[in-house]
């Protein structure tokens, strides 16, 4: 065989491309960076491995922190607002908190990622969904991913692929998360019952070892789950039932329950950056490791890589300015968050005892999710004034 067929032969077979920045995962993370770098004008790969749009199990809860992430129309998907936070300890001592204004606006994950991916569409990135990426090599300056016959180079790839993450198991990256797991479910009910948990947020915890149940508002159903960020705990399913029948919630006979991983932070500084590549959102671990809230970490982290590739076309910085930002801007939150987290979820009988007498926790709390204070004031509040939160867990 000449070389000339060799070579046509090769090129049927696998096809090369080039772009300035492929992005793994059209989630909000992945979606808020291939738009921001494609509205700079790079070009972008967007790319997804299910259809769009899919089904996400999540809350779907945008705290107030949150929006400002989100660029301008966002407001059109939201299903339902919360201005109440209901607090339970087993389904059970009810405690609460009201505030003027919306706290949380609820929206489901299917519209928001595919509202985000159409921005990015928009904005000029190429996207291509239902397509898998199967392996990831770095090379000196580039990296080259492959796609079942297709193989791209890129300058710079930015993992966006969630919790189990194939750019963040075949790059050098050094992580500091744990995994946990939930459950959540799509709940039909009664107009009546719909309306009595209009506009309010109910958690309860002690329920399930290291985590919380919840039920959100949605505009025609409630959106129901339960968590634990230990992925060891058992019987997730059976406790889920309980807290359903604990709240009068109808389940109905095969009612589908899906099942995703909580990659929540861990003390530790990371590295989420290789020499040409970046994780960001889920499959940088950027989850809440008390709240279990996602959505806030994935759209910043999502700009703050989307800002740091910018300059680094530019000539301007390394990609290594995106770890320094994130371990200097998020993770010390998080960090707070997980101390809290191990005293809350260690001693929730004696923690709801607390906060029915002291109802200004419960708000602090809510504050925090909302931006209005911080997870290390939050602390500073808790030490000061209970022992339990004194003791050396750490």
């Amino acid at each position: 065989m000449s070389f000339k067929k060799f070579y046509l032969k090769l090129k049927k077979k696998v096809s090369f491309l080039v772009f300035d920045v492929v992005v793994c995962g059209a989630g909000p993370a992945g979606a808020t960076a291939a738009r921001e770098l494609a509205q700079a004008g790079l070009k972008v790969l967007l790319c997804e491995k299910d259809k769009i749009p899919r089904y996400k199990p999540c809350g779907g809860g945008l705290t107030k922190k949150a929006w400002g992430e989100l660029p301008p129309g966002w407001e059109a998907l939201v299903e339902d607002v919360a201005c109440q936070v209901i607090f339970y300890h087993r389904e059970k001592q009810p405690l609460e908190v009201t505030f003027e204004g919306p706290v949380v606006k609820l929206i489901m994950r299917d519209r928001l990622d595919f509202w985000l991916v159409e921005k990015a569409s928009t904005a000029g990135a190429e996207v291509r969904d239902g397509y898998r990426v199967e392996r990831i090599v770095e090379e000196e300056g580039q990296v080259r991913i492959y796609a079942g016959r297709e193989s791209f180079k890129a300058r710079v790839i930015i993992g966006a692929d969630g919790a189990r993450s194939l750019v963040a198991r075949q790059l050098p990256f050094r992580l500091a998360r744990a995994l946990g797991i939930a459950l959540e479910c799509e709940l039909p009910v009664p107009e009546r019952i719909l309306d009595k948990y209009r506009h309010s947020l109910v958690l309860s915890y002690g329920n399930i070892p290291g985590g919380y149940a919840w039920v959100f508002p949605k505009a025609t159903h409630l959106s129901v789950g339960i968590g634990s960020f230990n992925r060891r705990v058992k019987n997730l399913k059976s406790l889920f039932q309980k807290f359903c029948q604990g709240l009068e919630l109808p389940l109905q006979p095969g009612i589908r329950c899906r099942g995703t991983l909580i990659p929540s932070a861990i003390p530790g500084e990371v590295s989420l950056n290789t020499s040409n590549g970046l994780l960001v959102g889920d499959a940088a671990g950027l989850v809440d490791p008390f709240s279990g809230e996602g959505l806030y970490y994935a759209l910043k982290s999502g700009r703050l890589a989307a800002a740091t590739v910018f300059s680094f076309f530019q000539g301007r910085g390394e990609l290594r300015e995106y770890s320094k930002a994130i371990n200097s801007q998020l993770l010390p939150h998080l960090h707070y968050a997980h101390r809290i987290a191990r005293v809350v979820y260690a001693f929730t009988p004696l923690i709801h005892r607390l906060v029915l007498a002291n109802r200004e926790v419960a708000r602090r709390l809510v504050e925090v999710l909302c931006g209005a204070r911080t997870y290390p004031e939050l602390w500073e509040y808790l030490y000061a004034r209970y022992r339990i939160f004194q003791r050396n867990f750490f």
